[in-house]
């Protein structure tokens, strides 16, 4: 029908031009005296043609061949164009080929704004008011293939759904609304009905209460609180479609934002109680404010396909910090990293983006600069944090996928796995295998704890001025994972330098010797345990810094075999009862409980030097076979500060530390050289059995 009426328009525009030579006078509408149409004659052109056509064809020619048409008025029914008007390029008779798809004859044509060739009230020209009462073919006739029944003239029930072909009414001019009032004025016919119908007399329009919707019917409930799960910014932000993107909105607000038919503009100042874009001032813009790239309000997970709206305010750089170096060349199709924009093409991830630099031995080592390769949080932050300069980010910032930026799958507020240990804790249900303690061989270390560390524990690694806690506190628990942190200073500062020197050892985390009641500082018998010869690793073999068994939460102890008894087996600790066995040092006797046992080594010491055994410390020797019979106390010949000289100097060693003798009792008048005393139980005589002699 569109390419019949437009050559009538032909038609009837060359008559207004041109006239007939023959002043015929058979047209209603054809001045004999100037031979040409009324000034609004192309408007008007189809209702006299649809009447009867032989008049229109005494000027004109045929209307339905194209070699016949033209005639006396050298204007054809099958002119493509006249001037600035599109006509009927096929004639006037019918729709052009392919007029069927909905995408041609409805949302290109009937949908569109009204005008000689479109609109409804376009298409009720041929096909009647109600679109099934015209001369041409009913849009009702379900037997043609066309809409069914009571949903003429639009496509069925419900008609605000996504289709392919964009059929969804929002697409529809609202020019059209008196078209659409002849069925739905005051909600007719729709399961909507404006809560108050307009003032009798109110021109049709679709948000003023006179058909489906009223003034504030239009979003869901949050639509305008960026806090709910309804605001508008996802959805604007979203690839462009019929339910999404940019150009999704300007169907209401119209294509400057500005208000529309909505009447509601995108630069206002608040709506519905929300501040709009501007903090609640009036915006100049239809986005957040700059710079637009912090939280999840970062314009870094736009879909790209909404560049073309982008380039209404942002052409070639234009309001925006960033430009590209060089511009596009003219009529380059506008794109976010082609020039055209804010960004060249030479702007994009520094790394991969397909997975691959998701494990922490990738963008982890990378973070802190590991690698050594001129990376760190300073290459990640322009993308990824917010603020991008200065103390404290948070690595937040929306990028594809990842919601929340970093934290996405990080603990709120760090840039690291928490907690930042070797087997404590998971990732995104993996098992942490990333540890801050890399940090300690690694050649840029220093520049690490100085440039990276500080942003967030302090310029001092203290807490000081920062979101993240101190990191030498020592006393309590850190973090919802309760770990305990370093008791001595992780770093000494170079005052020269400003530059870290990092510490080394266990006693970072662990005190010397640990004095605490918790983990990892928990004391236990430590300090009753710290020699000269004796050191972590004596009974923590294998599980210091850097192995498999360090920081995993658990009290790893593997006792080194210079510490094995004499006779019982491997030096063994049982982690329910807490004591050790088959240790040397103990004459390989069961221990006390480490956490709760107590042994007076100044009364106690058949709890190490068992009578009758083969161990190196047995008390098995000499006169002890004798006088075990006649006394039961080690102290009733041994002084016990005598013995405090020499007893534990030397563990490492299966001999005695220095010969019993020397632990003798003064008052005993002990003789070293005949081995002889003088005792109570020998009163005024000298001990008469040398064989038993010390």
């Amino acid at each position: 029908m569109g390419t019949f009426i437009k050559t009538v328009a032909v038609f009837c525009f060359g008559i207004l031009l041109w006239g007939c030579s023959s002043g015929n006078s058979s047209s209603p509408s054809f001045d004999p005296v100037t031979g040409k149409h009324p000034a609004n004659w192309i408007e008007q052109h189809w209702v006299e043609f649809r009447n009867n056509q032989q008049p229109c064809a005494e000027c004109h020619g045929s209307a339905t061949d194209a070699a016949q048409s033209g005639g006396i008025s050298g204007v054809s029914c099958f002119t493509a164009s006249l001037g600035t008007q599109t006509c009927h390029a096929g004639g006037p008779a019918g729709h052009p080929a392919g007029f069927s798809a909905p995408s041609v004859h409805g949302r290109a044509n009937a949908m569109a704004a009204p005008g000689t060739s479109s609109g409804f009230a376009y298409c009720s020209r041929c096909h009647g008011s109600l679109y099934n009462n015209g001369p041409a073919r009913s849009c009702i006739d379900s037997s043609s293939g066309c809409h069914t029944g009571s949903s003429a003239p639009h496509p069925a029930a419900p008609w605000h759904g996504t289709t392919a072909t964009g059929t969804n009414h929002i697409y529809t001019d609202q020019g059209n609304a008196p078209e659409c009032a002849k069925c739905h004025a005051n909600g007719a016919n729709s399961a909507l009905q404006p809560t108050t119908p307009a003032p009798a007399g109110t021109a049709p329009g679709c948000f003023n209460n006179t058909l489906c919707h009223g003034s504030s019917v239009g979003h869901p409930t949050g639509w305008s609180d960026p806090a709910s799960a309804n605001f508008h910014g996802p959805t604007a932000k979203a690839a462009v479609s019929a339910s999404g993107g940019f150009g999704y909105c300007q169907q209401c607000h119209g294509t400057d934002y500005l208000g529309g038919s909505s009447g509601v503009s995108c630069f206002s100042a608040s709506v519905n109680g929300f501040n709009c874009h501007n903090g609640g001032a009036t915006s100049s813009w239809p986005h957040s404010p700059a710079p637009w790239r912090g939280g999840t309000h970062t314009h870094t997970n736009t879909d790209t396909s909404n560049a073309v709206y982008c380039a209404v305010c942002h052409t070639n750089g234009a309001n925006s910090s960033v430009q590209p170096t060089t511009p596009a060349p003219a009529g380059t199709a506008a794109g976010c990293f082609n020039n055209t924009l804010c960004h060249g093409s030479n702007v994009s991830a520094p790394h991969p983006v397909d997975g691959s630099y998701r494990p922490g031995t990738a963008h982890g080592y990378d973070a802190i600069n590991l690698n050594n390769n001129g990376t760190g949080l300073t290459t990640c932050r322009p993308c990824h944090a917010t603020p991008a300069t200065g103390a404290n980010p948070r690595f937040n910032v929306a990028v594809g996928t990842l919601t929340s930026g970093c934290e996405t799958c990080h603990i709120a507020q760090t840039a690291h796995p928490t907690p930042w240990l070797i087997g404590r804790g998971t990732t995104q249900g993996v098992t942490n295998t990333f540890s801050h303690s890399v940090l300690r061989d690694s050649p840029t270390a220093s520049s690490a704890v100085t440039n990276y560390c500080t942003l967030c524990h302090g310029a001092n690694l203290d807490g000081v001025g920062g979101v993240a806690p101190n990191c030498v506190s020592g006393t309590s628990r850190q973090g919802a994972v309760g770990v305990v942190c370093h008791f001595n200073a992780i770093a000494v500062k170079d005052t020269g330098t400003g530059l870290f020197n990092l510490q080394t050892g266990c006693v970072s985390c662990h005190g010397s010797p640990p004095t605490g009641s918790s983990y990892p500082n928990r004391d236990g018998q430590h300090t009753e345990h710290i020699f000269a010869n004796v050191d972590c690793s004596s009974c923590h073999n294998g599980a210091g810094y850097r192995t498999a068994l360090h920081a995993n939460g658990t009290t790893n102890l593997a006792i080194v075999a210079t510490f094995q008894a004499k006779t019982g087996g491997t030096p063994t600790y049982s982690s329910a009862s807490g004591t050790c066995s088959s240790i040397s040092c103990h004459g390989g006797q069961t221990t006390p409980p480490w956490s709760s046992g107590i042994i007076n080594v100044s009364t106690d010491c058949l709890s190490c030097h068992a009578y009758g055994t083969s161990q190196y410390n047995g008390a098995a020797s000499g006169p002890l076979t004798h006088h075990s019979q006649i006394t039961t106390t080690c102290t009733e010949c041994h002084d016990t500060t005598k013995l405090a000289t020499n007893h534990f100097t030397n563990l490492q060693t299966p001999a005695l530390e220095g010969p019993a003798s020397a632990t003798i009792r003064t008052d005993l008048n002990y003789d070293p050289a005949t081995r002889t005393c003088l005792f109570t139980c020998h009163i005024g005589n000298e001990t008469h059995d040398r064989s038993m002699s010390w």
